[in-house]
This record gives C-alpha cells, structure tokens and sequence, in this order.
C-alpha cells in the first residue's frame, strides 16, 4: 500500500521529450496515471514547442491553481541558430521564405549583434503563437496565410552566451524572464546581421524553481503508473512559493482560514499595508495563500487549498 502524498498535489519536473506539445506530455501522464477517473486535475506550467527539448514543470491536483508562480519565474534555454536561411515560424519546422549567402558573417560580428539583446528589450512575438488577437490565436492565422500586425512586447534579457561557433550554426545560452521568444531572438538576429536566421533546436535548461538536472523522464514516469511509484518524483506545492514569507497558525486559525474566512493572527508590527504569504497548520500542510496585515494581525484568505488526493490501493484503477 502507497502512503498518501500531499493532500494538495504538487509538481512533476518533466524532461519533455522533442516532437511532443507541452499538452501531448499533460495527455500522456492523464491516461497511464488515470487521472481522469480519479478526479485528479493536471496541467502544464509554461508552454514549450514541439521542437524544444528540456524543463516542463507539469501541476497535479490543486497545484494547478499555482501555475502562474511556474510561469513567471525566469528561464534558461540553450539554443542553435543556423544564419542563411528564414522561415515562416522562424524555426526549422517552417517553410524557407528567403536565403542568404552567410559566408561574410564573421564571429565578431555575431557577438556585435548580440549585444542589442540585453536588458529589456522589445520584441515582436511570432506569428506562429499561441497570443490571441480578438480572440483568435496567431497560429490559426498564419495557418491561414495571414499576416497581422503584432504589438511589441516588454521583455527581459538577464543574460545572453555564445557557447559554440561552427558557421552557418552557432549556439546561444540565454537567461531571461517570463515572456521571452527564442525564435523571435533567432529571426531578429538574422535580421541584423542582413542575411537571416533561424532555430534549429531549443533545450530549456531551467524554468524557475525547476532545473534539468533534477527533470525526469516521461518513461520513467509511466513505468510507476501501475503502482503509483510516479508520486515519489512530486515536489510539493510550496517548491514554486519560496519568494513568500511563511506564518503557521492553529487549529481555529486555520478552520476560519480554509473556509474563506478573515481570521485573527498573533504576528504584529509596525508595518503597514498587507503581505502576501504562505500560511502553514500545525501539521505543516500548507492550507494555501494569503494576505496579512502586520499592523492589525489580521489574516485574509488568497487561495484555499481544500481537496485531498489519496494514492493507495484502493484508488489504484
């Protein structure tokens, strides 16, 4: 019999494999671990493409509710570029729009180029995306052979390596924050360099709290379906809320508290203005997230966490 895991669920680090969608990967684990019939929701913190490789952090149960804690942390990918060559996606999944001779393109002026990528920068999104415009995703349009205009988007570059010249290919390590297009990045530095540019691979080597180091397979994974041996690789909901400061409160607290209830802390002081935190019972189960008011001792309910998922021989299908 399997012990039962956090009553709230947590978070698979997934290696997502090349050729999948981040919702083939949510797919996959919903059938071998039966979610379904289980109840147990399951999603995905941050989309990568088909053609990217590396850190997909998948939400089981209530975990699914802290998926934007996924979703804005900062990234790091490791990208290949080839220069000659533009596509539609701006990826080697496209169709060639137009080739360039890449010959005269040296090292130095590469590195030069890179420099317009630092800090925050503004970058037009693809249109092979999955940003809506009235309602309507980019992708259907340019699928349609449509072009629209994009708005340009505020986005971060904390840092940016070459870590491989072999022309026409050369590889990036880049470390930015939520937002961020690698293709577009490829495509605009083709655009520089006037002969054009696209990826040819994408392995996200860290997204947040979770790193490829400790990622797991999907095989791994499905092959602990039949015994529920998968939920030992769970990090628990609290591994994305490290940035919040934690309170624990008793029993009656924490009774107010999971019901939505504004409830009376003993922590004061002089601060003003409410912080959010990670709120804790005596058991150390996080009940969820809220709002404290230091100057008052006052707790208000963010998110409550309440449903329970059981891993046991009873609930094993």
């Amino acid at each position: 019999m399997q012990n039962p895991i956090s009553p709230i669920g947590g978070f698979l680090n997934v290696d997502k494999p090349g050729d999948w969608t981040s919702s083939d990967v949510v797919a996959k684990l919903r059938s071998a671990f039966q979610l379904r019939k289980r109840r147990i929701k399951i999603g995905h913190g941050g989309t990568l493409d088909p053609i990217a490789t590396g850190v997909l952090p998948i939400c089981v149960g209530n975990a699914t509710r802290l998926s934007q804690y996924v979703l804005s942390g900062d990234k790091t990918y490791l990208m290949s570029v080839r220069l000659g060559v533009t596509t539609d996606t701006y990826d080697s999944e496209g169709n060639t729009i137009e080739q360039h001779d890449h010959r005269g393109v040296s090292l130095s002026q590469v590195r030069s180029a890179m420099t317009n990528f630092d800090g925050e920068i503004e970058q037009i999104p693809p249109m092979y995306s999955a940003i809506k415009i009235n309602g309507q995703p980019l992708y259907k349009l340019a699928r349609q052979g449509k072009t629209v205009p994009r708005e340009p988007r505020r986005v971060t570059v904390k840092s940016m390596t070459l870590s491989d010249w072999n022309p026409p290919d050369f590889k990036l390590r880049i470390e930015c924050g939520s937002g961020f297009y690698a293709r577009s990045l490829a495509h605009d530095l083709g655009q520089i360099l006037g002969c054009g540019a696209h990826m040819t691979s994408l392995r996200r080597e860290r997204a947040g709290e979770f790193s490829i180091e400790d990622s797991v397979s999907i095989d791994e994974l499905t092959a602990g379906a039949g015994d529920d041996s998968w939920a030992r690789h769970l990090l628990k909901p609290d591994y994305v809320l490290k940035h919040f400061d934690a309170i624990c409160i008793g029993d009656l607290q924490a009774a107010a508290f999971t019901h939505g209830r504004v409830t009376d802390v003993d922590q004061t002081s002089s601060e003003s203005g409410e912080v959010q935190v990670r709120v804790y019972g005596n058991t150390d189960e996080l009940l969820g997230l809220g709002y404290i008011d230091p100057a008052i001792g006052r707790l208000r309910p963010a998110k409550v966490f309440r449903a329970a998922i059981e891993l046991s021989e009873s609930s094993q299908m």
